[in-house]
């Protein structure tokens, strides 16, 4: 098998393992999606109207945007960063487009809807929800790097003043003391900044 191929068939078996969720009344539009997703291969369920919250281990969900759907009902959707959101439309009013823009959504079918690019749009949905996962687990780890590097700036200026050492000496201390209980240096700046905190109230 090829290098290509072997790509192909990855793709394929990672989208046979996604549980999709399509939002929509019941059909001909619902009844093309599902069998065209059931054909794909992917775990599916369907539900109208709208679930007021997200019971089931879902990976994608693919949900009917328009005037008559209570945008209430699925205000979850909104910050749920677990899935992938597909909305379909029917017009592009700019009112669909705030609604687009609300839900985040990662890709957008038409209406009415056809078999040809339902895979694409699957796809390249799965692909921007994993991709901004990734994003924001490495902004929450920089801003928890960034937020221990602070403490560690106050712990030593703290202990600077008290013990009347140099910075240099003060990082040195933490770095031997977060050694010794076997913890992290951000640690060890909380328990003193803490500490000192009390001795000023």
């Amino acid at each position: 098998m090829s290098s290509s191929s072997a790509k192909d068939y990855q793709l394929i078996r990672r989208l046979r393992q996604m549980r999709v969720l399509v939002i929509h009344p019941d059909d001909s539009d619902r009844k093309i999606l599902i069998d065209h997703i059931k054909r794909i291969g992917c775990n599916i369920d369907y539900v109208w109207p709208a679930p007021k919250v997200l019971e089931q281990d879902i990976d994608v969900v693919i949900f009917l945007i328009d005037n008559k759907n209570n945008k209430n009902s699925i205000s979850w959707m909104a910050n749920d960063e677990s899935v992938a959101r597909i909305g379909v439309i029917a017009y592009e009013t700019p009112e669909i487009l705030v609604e687009l823009d609300y839900f985040h959504v990662h890709g957008v079918i038409s209406k009415p809807i056809r078999i040809f690019g339902l895979l694409a749009v699957l796809t390249t949905a799965i692909s921007f929800s994993k991709h901004e996962k990734r994003l924001k687990k490495r902004i929450n780890s920089l801003d928890e790097t960034l937020k221990g590097r602070r403490k560690v700036e106050q712990a030593v200026a703290i202990l600077s003043e008290l013990k009347n050492i140099t910075e240099q000496e003060s990082y040195k201390f933490l770095r031997e003391q977060s050694m010794i209980k076997k913890c992290s240096i951000a640690d060890i700046a909380d328990s003193i900044i803490d500490d000192h905190s009390m001795l000023n109230l």
